[in-house]
């Protein structure tokens, strides 16, 4: 048996595509359905029909698919009851984490972990990859929510504020062109995608710029900053991101709110990993650190909460 086979066939029938598959698996197209043909040849059935449409799994198929999952589902549970008593301070860590602290906070200070920890190695993967923690895709998970996944196990970091912000430039303009943020002739960014922070920001838009002409929708924090710094309109962003930036300004009369809060989570199986236990223990002296940038002047009276994984 070769399971590399088996690896192709679950690809395959996740996706439902033979490109698809091939772009996961990071092989050539012509490659995947080679291996699928094969397959089926020394298995005697067809797996999949095939039309214009995509692929369809066949009731063998099914079955075979059915075997596969709980082959990795075992062989998963074997490597998680490995890596919980892993204690080498060497290894990979993969750690999914919104761009924007990633960029505000962690990147910053990861030299600090790097020179203390020279044979860890940190892969930092944004959080719109959305790989899956619990399939072991990656090793930790930091994420804005107030939802945390109950089969992971971790700790709340902080509160994140979020405030109504513009340029310093475009507050001068609609200053003298006597244009108020919260009426009809104010333009403004939306951040719009499936997250928390984008619902709460979109809530809050339309609490306070019920309105307001939306000038320009984007898929990622990172553009939405940069397009209310470039004067394109009104944005609420996170305070982390623009209170020390001296391009942006706090909209008056508009109040900030704590959004959701960050948690750092990570699989049952890796609390006891010890590189894993030591960044999780580097990233909580950060925001312990820096929870003020976070919060905002109006919260910072505000401690994170201290729930031990």
């Amino acid at each position: 048996m070769d399971w590399d086979d088996y690896k192709f066939f679950s690809t395959i029938a996740s996706t439902r595509s033979v490109r698809s598959a091939a772009e996961v698996l990071g092989v050539n197209p012509s490659t995947v359905s080679r291996r699928l043909e094969n397959f089926e040849d020394r298995l005697g059935v067809p797996l999949f029909t095939r039309s214009q449409r995509g692929l369809t799994i066949t009731p063998e198929g099914a079955e075979v698919i059915a075997q596969v999952d709980k082959v990795a589902s075992d062989l998963s549970n074997i490597e998680g009851m490995l890596a919980g008593k892993d204690q080498r301070l060497s290894g990979q860590i993969r750690v999914v984490i919104p761009e924007v602290i990633a960029l505000s906070l962690l990147v910053r200070e990861i030299d600090r972990f790097m020179e203390e920890y020279p044979d860890i190695q940190v892969e930092l993967i944004p959080s719109h990859q959305k790989m899956n923690i619990m399939s072991r895709d990656a090793d930790i998970l930091i994420e804005a929510t107030d939802h945390p996944s109950e089969n992971l196990i971790g700790r709340s970091l902080s509160p994140v504020a979020i405030a109504a912000y513009c340029s310093t430039d475009l507050h001068l303009i609609n200053e003298e062109k006597e244009i108020v943020p919260q009426t009809a002739g104010a333009y403004w960014i939306e951040f719009d995608t499936d997250s928390e922070m984008s619902r709460e920001s979109k809530k809050l838009r339309k609490i306070h710029a019920p309105d307001a002409k939306i000038r320009v929708k984007t898929h990622s924090l990172l553009l939405h900053v940069e397009a209310v710094k470039q004067h394109l309109g009104y944005g609420f962003l996170p305070c982390i991101l623009a209170e020390s930036d001296s391009s942006l300004r706090r909209v008056s009369g508009i109040p900030a709110i704590l959004g959701p809060s960050m948690w750092m989570l990570t699989h049952p199986d890796l609390r006891a990993t010890k590189r894993v236990r030591v960044f999780m223990e580097f990233v909580r002296d950060i925001f312990n650190r820096r929870s003020d940038e976070l919060l905002g002047e109006e919260f910072r009276s505000s401690r994170p909460l201290q729930d031990e994984p």
